[in-house]
């Protein structure tokens, strides 16, 4: 008698990760340089948490550049090769692709509309903004420990049947998922991360490497 195959979700991180550059870092950098300089070193030492510096930095930029020169400055920015290949090979095998970020929906959401990817991906979990006010306030239901986007809760939110867990990553942004995952793409800072752990990973450079290892690992 066969085994059943157990089935598999995809948690992807977006900044770094989907895109070829940090996109978020970019904007908080752009918007808001004196405090990022000072904080976001801060946050990479992990002598702040993302939770506080990400939340300081954004609350402290005007709210009437927002949305319009926040797309402005990222419309261009590009995304890592084999993304799509990658999604219709897990659309192949049954298995969801989510996208989990710590950054900003609406980066997030319009360039993947862009690369006609929004509406391939299960679910976007990101940061949303209020701009009733003169700045930025941070909106998110996922703000848990120390993260404005607690990528475990969401992972555990959407397995509920012992699902096999694939994060994908670059950052400090995703160490947490990282510990709880089954499968670790890692790149980047993540590596050292991982790596100070003594956490198992597979690293990447582009999506077809992801594809293509997760196609032996499938087959096994």
């Amino acid at each position: 008698m066969s085994r059943e195959k157990r089935s598999s979700i995809v948690f992807c991180d977006f900044d770094g990760t989907i895109t070829a550059s940090e996109t978020f870092v970019g904007v908080l950098k752009h918007f808001a340089p004196d405090l990022s300089n000072e904080l976001i070193p801060k946050i990479l030492s992990k002598e702040i948490t993302i939770r506080q510096g990400v939340r300081q930095i954004l609350e402290s930029i005007s709210s009437s550049v927002y949305p319009d020169e926040f797309l402005k400055f990222v419309q261009d920015l590009p995304i890592r090769s084999g993304l799509p290949k990658l999604i219709d090979y897990l659309d192949s095998e049954n298995i969801p692709f989510a996208v989990v970020s710590g950054g900003l929906r609406c980066l997030v959401e319009t360039i993947l509309r862009r690369e006609n990817l929004l509406e391939r991906c299960a679910k976007v979990y990101a940061i949303d903004i209020d701009k009733s006010n003169e700045k930025l306030k941070v909106i998110t239901e996922w703000e848990s420990g120390s993260e404005l986007v607690a990528k475990v809760n969401v992972i555990k939110h959407e397995c509920q049947n012992q699902e096999r867990i694939i994060v994908i990553g670059d950052s400090i942004t995703d160490l947490n998922a990282a510990r709880y995952a089954d499968i670790v793409f890692a790149r980047d800072g993540l590596c050292k991360y991982l790596t100070e752990e003594n956490i198992s990973f597979i690293e990447w450079d582009d999506f077809e490497d992801i594809q293509n290892k997760l196609q032996l690992i499938n087959n096994q």
